[in-house]
């Protein structure tokens, strides 16, 4: 998981362990006559620096934009694993700091201030190449509130008492309240705020989106083929905007259909690869020998279309392009698509390689005026920019 995160900076984390293990020992040592509980203190110090330290680091490839995220889902953080992690960060904050000094607002107000500090600067320095989202702040703060909560109840175990309520009452409200001010004004002065309903990029597909892929992929590829995971991609963090289904398939393939207007539909198949890399595909029942020309390359295409859209096998008014070289030769055949389950789409094309076997289906919606099977009726979205 660290991998995951830090890449090849695997050795930046150690120098993080060592760099909070100096802190800890230092402030241990600092304190050991100046409060009771020094080394949680210190604990809580060296928790500290060590989330400022990785969440602060510098990646290769800045951000270019001094942006935050604010997400409308406010449970997302913790439908990935990225959140867990964030959540774990400030676990150890939450409870060196209840443990340091027994009440639970000084540290969770620190710890919200953490955060939001943390985003705040990685918003304004573009250069550390990481970007303020607000599903952070969520995930940190209930981190924080669990690390609280076992602090709590350590100290109930092994017999302490919290401090008085009295004990820097008014200091921590004021403190607090400078901070977040301080905060608040630098984000409205510097920082683009952007109101997303999804601050991370995929997810795990809904049911309907499920329902109407593996429907899809059963009239496409028959019931042998499994559906291993499908995902809601919402590429600007807005439903409707460029988002797309996808899903992987066994033993080789991908689906890919714009949402919520499923206009077209891609089918990838590959199963296994041949010799130099080229996709072997799916074989295609009734199929006889290689494909050598147009003529066989309809076919080969006629075999398939008749075998699952019995509708649309019209060798007459289907045509062929072919591409490509040597084992890396692909024959694609279109056909005007009718087929009253999909009524939304009225273009269909089959590519398949020189050995006869299938490498895709293309189903789409082919606007007026062009013949399906031109430029622009492939399967998948028009990418614009995000609002």
């Amino acid at each position: 998981m660290l991998d995951l995160v830090f890449g090849r900076h695997l050795m930046y984390v150690v120098l993080v362990v060592l760099v909070s293990a100096g802190v800890l020992v230092t402030a241990g040592v600092g304190l050991r006559r100046r409060l009771a509980r020094p080394w949680e203190y210190a604990a809580w110090a060296a928790s500290t620096t060590a989330a400022l330290c990785l969440t602060l680091w510098a990646k290769t490839v800045a951000t270019g934009s001094m942006m935050c995220i604010v997400g409308k889902d406010v449970l997302e953080p913790f439908g990935v694993a990225q959140g867990w992690m964030n959540l774990a960060l400030f676990v150890p904050v939450g409870f060196f700091g209840l443990r340091a000094v027994r009440r639970p607002v000084l540290p969770l107000v620190s710890a919200a201030l953490l955060s939001c500090g943390i985003e705040t600067v990685q918003a304004v320095v573009p250069a550390i190449g990481r970007y303020c989202d607000t599903s952070d702040v969520v995930a940190n703060g209930a981190g924080a509130i669990v690390g609280a909560g076992l602090g709590f109840v350590s100290v109930r175990l092994a017999g302490g008492r919290p401090l008085s309520r009295g004990v820097r009452r008014r200091r921590v409200p004021a403190a607090a309240g400078l901070g977040f001010a301080v905060i608040a004004c630098v984000l409205a002065a510097t920082v683009d705020l952007r109101v997303v309903d999804h601050a991370e990029p995929a997810r795990a597909a809904t049911a309907e989106q499920r329902a109407v892929i593996t429907d899809i992929v059963d009239r496409a590829l028959g019931g042998d083929v499994r559906i291993t995971k499908v995902s809601d991609v919402t590429p600007c963090g807005l439903d409707g905007v460029n988002e797309t289904v996808s899903a992987e398939l066994e033993p080789g393939g991908a689906v890919l259909m714009p949402w919520p207007d499923r206009s077209s539909v891609g089918i990838e198949v590959w199963e296994r690869f041949a010799s130099g890399g080229a996709p072997a595909g799916r074989r295609i029942p009734g199929a006889a020998g290689p494909v050598h020309d147009a003529s066989a390359a309809r076919r080969t295409a006629d075999r398939y279309v008749a075998a699952r859209f019995p509708g649309s096998a019209d060798g007459a008014r289907s045509a062929v392009d072919r591409e490509g070289q040597g084992s890396w030769t692909t024959w694609t055949v279109a056909y005007p698509l009718h087929d009253d389950r999909l009524p939304g789409m009225n273009a269909l094309r089959v590519t398949v390689n020189g050995s006869g076997r299938l490498l895709s289906v293309h189903l789409s919606a082919t606007p007026p005026g062009r013949r399906p099977g031109s430029e622009g009726s492939k399967t998948g979205v028009s990418r614009g920019l995000c609002p």
